[in-house]
């Protein structure tokens, strides 16, 4: 008897546990009756609950394998928004959505501004590739007209060393 009372209690307690994890009906707060606010999650029903797309929505956020699929999650909420325009997820998903759409915004600003780096960066090397070549040229020029300045220095000092010997030889036939 104490075994078949045993067994009475445990397959009371598995049904509890399984009534207790079953579906409930969704009240709606505003009048206290059950609606269809958020249609429940059962292996049957075809379309996603408002709380599964919100779910949904959010795994695709927080992707940690890869980069955030910041389209699909948005396709997700705006479905959510359409279909559940009641569900308390609405509030939470259209905030998402305008912060989704301010990363958008930004990404886009981000690829300009990262476009506008390559450019300037590329005409600054043009800058520099020129200016390095403007360098050399005078550089070239420098070492010319130094050497051209150290040819005349000799060239006067030649001449003077003539005129030296010049005026020697005219005092010698003076």
């Amino acid at each position: 008897m104490l075994i078949n009372f045993r067994k009475l209690i445990y397959f009371m307690i598995v049904t509890i546990m399984v009534a207790g994890c079953s579906t409930k009906a969704v009240v709606d707060n505003a009048n206290g009756r059950t609606g269809s606010v958020e249609r429940s999650s059962s292996i049957f029903s075809i379309e996603p609950s408002d709380r599964e797309l919100f779910e949904e929505a959010l795994s695709y956020l927080s992707n940690n394998k890869n980069e955030p699929n910041y389209y699909e999650a948005k396709a997700r909420l705006e479905n959510l928004v359409a279909q559940f325009p009641k569900s308390k997820w609405v509030a939470g998903a259209q905030a998402l959505l305008s912060s989704l759409d301010r990363i958008s915004t930004l990404q886009g600003q981000l690829k300009q501004a990262q476009d506008e780096h390559v450019r300037l960066t590329k005409e600054l090397e043009g800058f520099r590739d020129n200016n390095r070549q403007i360098e050399e040229k005078y550089a070239a020029e420098i070492i010319r007209l130094k050497q051209e300045n150290e040819q005349l220095k000799n060239d006067i000092r030649q001449l003077k060393n003539l005129e030296l010997q010049l005026e020697k030889r005219e005092k010698m036939l003076r």
